[in-house]
């Protein structure tokens, strides 16, 4: 990986530019490295990840991380698993602790079966048999199939504690994915210091080129190749890739694509507001969890540094609805919520993140199937969590679904 910046002139032509260096700009970069293509990563952060971002502390706390974005990985990622494999990484493999998700209500802590009513569930595997998730969102999925109390109690908190954002509306179809499972691989896993331990592998691999600190401002055609504008200069491609946000995607290809802009520009955008935190073991009386699920809560979710444990510290990640608390009422949140003296909390050992994801709905599989339809021909690929769900697995297949196309149409 290099961190070069960029020369204004005279402007370098690179067979693929890619613009993110999230999980799936890294994953398409992977495959077109191993192609022999000149390949060029644009990241307008000064760190690479997106949202593979753990936080890792330093001072006291040194050695000690937490996730701010994504928290899980499991051996049915069967994509992501094989780009691990090829980089030689599936031995940095580190198996998740076997510990539970549990609901926060009323100010308690409360087990998920205690909230559960089980006459309601009784005949919910005969209404599952035969029902369809397409055309329809996660309430109107859900909701008949396990009970309307039991969706409000349980599944609807649940549901959006994994996604981070009001699950309701969310396409059933993009919430969850069967997939087949790596026998060979831990069922949860994580890698020594986080999940972007992911991102520094696969920028690590030859070929990769990453210039970080390029804020790309334009994107536009010369004849079959691109154009990209940067704060340090332009740079050609034959072909490029968005490995971005979809509003920063809408964004670019307003000038050179306006009508597939457009048509991106319909997706909406949840934002979350991330607080972690890291504190010494002894001070806690909670015992080991994976998480805590939110009901009627300022928050979706509390994620839990347990499923790794450490001998000293134990770490929460607080996804929190936005605009609803103030720093402040946030700090007193996470107090009352963990049972803490208000003066464990301190800048040393808290750390605050704005998360991005895409808010999905119904007929999204359309939209996507238009935007695929006009990219054809063109060597333009686009890439992220907004196309058929949020996982990192479903960044990587995008990823390796568009380097097929884009790989067909170089020639």
């Amino acid at each position: 990986m290099t961190l070069d910046t960029l020369s204004a002139s005279p402007a370098p032509i690179w067979d693929l530019i890619i613009i993110g260096a999230g999980v799936s700009g890294l994953s398409i970069a992977q495959d077109a490295a191993r192609a022999g293509l000149h390949t060029l990563i644009l990241e307008q952060d000064c760190r690479i990840g997106g949202c593979l971002h753990s936080h890792r502390f330093t001072g006291e706390l040194d050695g000690f991380w937490l996730e701010l974005g994504a928290h899980s990985a499991f051996n049915s990622y069967g994509n992501l698993l094989a780009l691990l494999e090829s980089a030689g990484a599936l031995n940095r493999l580190q198996r998740r602790a076997k510990v539970s998700f549990r609901l926060y209500a009323d100010g308690a802590v409360r087990s998920i079966p205690s909230q559960l009513y089980f006459s309601e569930l009784l005949l919910a595997p005969f209404r599952w048999l035969g029902s369809s998730k397409i055309g329809r969102s996660v309430a109107d999925y859900f909701g008949p199939i396990v009970g309307p109390r039991n969706y409000r109690a349980v599944f609807e908190p649940a549901f959006s504690a994994v996604i981070c954002q009001p699950a309701g509306e969310f396409p059933a179809d993009s919430l969850f994915n069967p997939r087949p499972r790596r026998k060979d691989v831990p069922r949860g896993f994580t890698l020594p210091g986080g999940l972007q331990t992911l991102a520094e592998i696969f920028a690590q691999q030859p070929g990769v080129t990453i210039e970080c600190g390029q804020a790309v401002q334009e994107v536009r055609r010369a004849g079959h190749d691109f154009i990209v504008r940067t704060n340090n200069g332009e740079v050609l491609a034959r072909s490029l890739c968005l490995a971005t946000p979809v509003a920063v995607a809408a964004c670019l290809l307003q000038t050179g694509f306006p009508a597939l802009a457009e048509r991106l520009a319909e997706i909406s955008t949840a934002e979350v507001e991330t607080v972690g935190i890291a504190v010494p073991k002894s001070v806690l009386q909670l015992p080991p969890v994976a998480g805590l699920i939110g009901r009627n809560q300022a928050f979706y979710s509390v994620v839990s540094r347990d499923v790794v444990p450490d001998e000293r510290y134990r770490g929460f990640t607080f996804h929190f609805r936005p605009g609803v608390l103030d720093a402040a009422d946030q700090w007193d949140c996470i107090a009352q919520t963990l049972n803490l003296p208000h003066e464990m909390l301190t800048t040393a050992n808290v750390v605050n993140k704005t998360n991005q994801l895409p808010a999905l709905r119904v007929g999204h599989g359309e939209r996507t199937r238009d935007v695929d339809r006009m990219l054809a021909g063109t060597r333009l690929a686009l890439t992220g969590n907004y196309f058929t769900g949020v996982a990192i697995e479903d960044c990587v297949i995008r990823s390796r679904q568009e380097w097929g196309r884009l790989q067909r149409e170089i020639g």
